[in-house]
């Protein structure tokens, strides 16, 4: 017992004394000041008492005191402080008090939305062209205040892994490699930065042709080739409205108009802004940053910001007018990239058996971001041949020309970074890492010259159960111009093989122009819209819609086509094919004997005016898809070279999405026509998503593609002519479920009608979906935090059915897919 007393006595003196004391007084009268707030950072520490004192534990180094009448100030963490705190004169005691009153001042936000009223009359863009170039410089390195230090640390540093561990068994192969490799880093970093980017680039633009984007040079410390994903990165408020003054995000920022001055002999607002985040420990004067707004035109002139936790991040950013209109011409952002930490000996040498103690040096690692902006030419004559090929194009990408581009030269730390990085990259095959994600974000994993496609390994569908497959594409590795493809998958159910062999032919490095042969066996699903431009992502979503479809027919193909882009937004592809078809379910049509012999020629098209694309040596790559986007395909049946059906085949959609104080909504609409003679599948099936034979709780759960629905039975309803509308709308706001994960909500509608002439012409069971076919539906975003969305959709209007258990269908899918 009397232990137990001992024990709980020394946790509650060691509680008791580890906490700081404070006490806050009137400077004027030596009277204690109360509710005074006391802060670290953003963090609310407690308000003192009637007395004027606070205890409070923290591991804060500065705290700062705010009271309502009296100035603010800051001071040093100490056990016991004593401050006083000097009387504000009534002027700021007013300003206080708007300022906690959590609300924005109104002259602030009238000004903010003159600001975005005036946004596009004050563009560049405003102009009929311009033209300027830029020169980028992105790095990672320690503090620059502490480099000094960080220097003279690694000077006295000795091999700190083995005083720390000091192993008595053999260390494995890869653990001493990385370890090697991780002291090597660490004495590369003595004279150079972690990482060092520089990017020359110019910028066109004319009203009557577009954008134009030019990589005159770029080197990546530790990447001798350029990494074309990173190339078409826009780490910079070129052309688009910082966050911080955008409408949709009035919710998140308090603004408050707190000063008009001269810059550049224009009168100018200046407006604080801060970020709200809990309203409760709200700091009530500590601002994120300043907004400088002209007073005469509205433009934003310069933008200060800093993090909301101290010595975190910060940014300056500054446009100027040219030719009536404000150009971004400088930006300098800092941001904490966490922390560099050693455990160094506190002794350096100790007693036989005394155990060594340790301490550990922090440095904060931070990314740096300089942008330059410069050679301004406004309403020039633009030649349509500069904006010919794609939205960005690299002239050059090894560095040797950036030093024409420089606005100032490299410090010798910096100068030192190519060389020392660039061995250390080589010797960890960092690059190899690199080139595996890019790869795998286009769907494919990369090994040396072979693709191989990540879609084809597993697929599950009625007919097969099971599908397992590979796929792969011999790439730009092999060659340059030629480009052989390969696939073979087997079903388990159906205990057959599938093939697909190919050859494309590329006929333009400065655009897709690919001429392909291919012959393949293989088996499709009825009624599908043609999916020829359909990126990896698209396609993903659509990997388990057969799930409950045994609707499929067997397509043994020979053909040949021509891909071409004729522009940056439009593509073309026009392809011949012989085709010999059987269905595998049980169906017959006229007088075919389930033995359909085909020769057709298709045109798809796809348009997307907003995407930016840039032609790599792997091919065309899209690193900003943008909306709308529509997509054509028109197939023609002729009863030539041993084909023996005439028909023709028209299917189209259109997806729009974008952002408004509803939030984000998303349309899609979709669309076909079929006549002639030709089979079922050359007609539409209308996807649903359920199993037209069970009513099963788990037969309700389903994993929805790109124009399916979520209540429909699969394989149900064929059509000759259909159109259909799926709307989805995120609403504004996000709340939280664990942690800070945050979720949302989205509401949906789909609708579909169709009809079918002669649907007795196919012998099979079926639906004709021919009155309009309703479903809505609520999706949680991120459910419970999580990385996938879970939806309730309920069947409504004609097809609706008595029975509940008919009518709805749950929705289980990746988020962001």
């Amino acid at each position: 017992m009397k232990q137990t007393l001992s024990a709980l006595f020394f946790l509650f003196f060691t509680l008791y004394f580890s906490q700081n004391q404070l006490q806050v007084i009137n400077a004027k009268n030596q009277k204690a000041v109360y509710n005074a707030a006391v802060y670290c950072d953003d963090d609310l520490l407690g308000k003192t008492d009637a007395n004027g004192k606070l205890t409070f534990k923290t591991k804060c180094k500065k705290i700062e005191i705010f009271a309502n009448n009296f100035e603010d100030k800051e001071l040093n963490v100490q056990k016991e402080m004593k401050v006083s705190l000097t009387p504000s004169k009534e002027k700021m005691g007013n300003i206080d008090k708007v300022i906690l009153t959590d609300k924005s001042d109104a002259k602030a936000l009238k000004i903010l939305d003159e600001f975005n009223k005036n946004y596009k009359k004050n563009s560049p863009q405003a102009l009929d062209s311009y033209q300027f170039k830029s020169y980028s410089k992105i790095s990672i390195d320690v503090d620059q205040d502490s480099i000094a230090d960080y220097q003279n640390f690694l000077a006295k540093r000795t091999d700190s892994l083995a005083k720390i561990e000091k192993r008595t068994f053999k260390q494995k192969y890869k653990e001493k490699k990385d370890s090697l490799l991780g002291e090597d880093f660490v004495n590369a970093t003595k004279e150079s930065q972690f990482f060092l980017w520089e990017k020359a680039t110019e910028h066109q633009f004319s009203q009557k042709y577009g954008d134009k984007t030019n990589i005159l040079d770029s080197r990546m410390s530790g990447f001798p080739h350029p990494i074309y994903e990173a190339l078409a990165l826009n780490i910079s408020y070129l052309n688009r409205i910082p966050r911080q003054l955008s409408p949709e995000n009035r919710n998140i920022y308090r603004y408050y108009l707190s000063d008009t001055i001269e810059i550049d002999n224009r009168k100018t607002y200046v407006i604080k802004f801060k970020e709200i985040t809990n309203k409760l420990k709200q700091n009530p004067r500590k601002y994120n940053g300043k907004i400088y707004i002209d007073a005469e035109k509205y433009a934003l002139k310069k933008l200060e910001t800093s993090s909301k936790k101290r010595n975190e991040g910060s940014g300056t950013i500054i446009w100027k007018p040219i030719n009536h209109k404000w150009f971004l011409v400088s930006e300098n952002l800092k941001v904490k990239m966490g922390d560099s930490r050693f455990e160094t000996a506190k002794k350096d040498s100790v007693k036989k058996d005394e155990k060594q103690k340790f301490k550990t040096k922090k440095f904060g690692n931070f990314l740096y971001v300089k942008n330059q902006y410069f050679d301004f030419e406004t309403n020039i004559t633009q030649q349509k041949s500069n904006f010919s090929g794609y939205s960005l194009e690299v002239k050059n990408a090894d560095g040797s020309l950036l030093s024409q581009y420089r606005t100032e030269s490299l410090s010798a730390r910096e100068s030192a970074t190519y060389q020392k990085i660039d061995t250390l990259v080589k010797k960890a095959d960092v690059e190899k890492r690199v080139s595996l994600i890019t790869n795998l974000l286009k769907g494919n994993i990369r090994y040396k010259m072979l693709d191989f496609d990540v879609l084809k390994f597993f697929e599950l569908n009625k007919y097969e159960s099971i599908r397992l497959g590979i796929g792969v594409k011999l790439n730009e590795k092999f060659s340059k111009t030629f480009s052989p493809d390969f696939y073979v998958g087997y079903g388990f159910k159906d205990h057959r093989w599938k093939y697909r062999i190919g050859l494309d032919t590329k006929l333009s490095s400065k655009r897709t122009s690919v001429l392909r042969v291919h012959y393949s066996d293989d088996i499709f699903a009825a009624g599908r819209i043609n999916k020829t431009f359909w990126d990896s992502s698209m396609k993903f979503n659509e990997l388990n819609m057969d799930i409950y479809n045994d609707h499929f027919y067997r397509n043994q193909q020979f053909g040949a086509s021509f891909l071409y882009d004729v522009s940056n937004s439009l593509s073309a592809k026009l392809a011949l094919t012989r085709e010999k078809q059987n269905a595998l379910f049980d169906y017959q049509y006229q007088n075919f004997a389930n033995d359909f012999q085909n020769f057709s020629t298709t045109l798809s098209l796809k348009y997307a005016p907003k995407d930016k694309n840039l032609m790599t040596p792997s091919g065309k790559l899209t690193y900003q898809k943008a909306y709308p986007q529509f997509y054509v395909n028109f197939e023609k049946g002729f009863e030539i070279l041993g084909g023996k059906l005439d028909y023709h085949r028209l299917d189209a959609f259109a997806i729009h999405q974008f952002k408004s104080k509803m939030g984000t909504s998303q349309i899609k609409i979709s669309g076909g026509i079929s006549s002639g003679s030709a089979p079922i599948w050359k007609n539409f099936e209308i996807v649903g998503d359920l199993n037209a034979f069970s009513t099963s709780l788990f037969s309700k759960i389903n994993t929805p593609s790109t124009f399916s629905f979520v209540t429909m039975p699969s394989g149900s309803f064929y059509v000759d002519q259909f159109a259909a509308l799926h709307f989805s709308q995120e609403l504004p706001f996000q709340f939280k479920t664990f942690g800070n994960r945050v979720s949302t909500i989205k509401l949906a509608y789909h609708s579909a009608i169709g009809g079918f002439k002669n649907p007795e012409n196919h012998q099979f069971d079926f639906k004709v979906l021919d009155h309009p076919y309703q479903e809505v539906g609520a999706v949680w975003n991120r459910f419970l935090g999580r990385g996938f969305d879970v939806g309730f959709f309920y069947r409504l209007g004609y097809y609706q059915t008595s029975n509940f258990n008919d009518n709805y269908g749950i929705q289980i899918k990746l988020s962001g897919f």
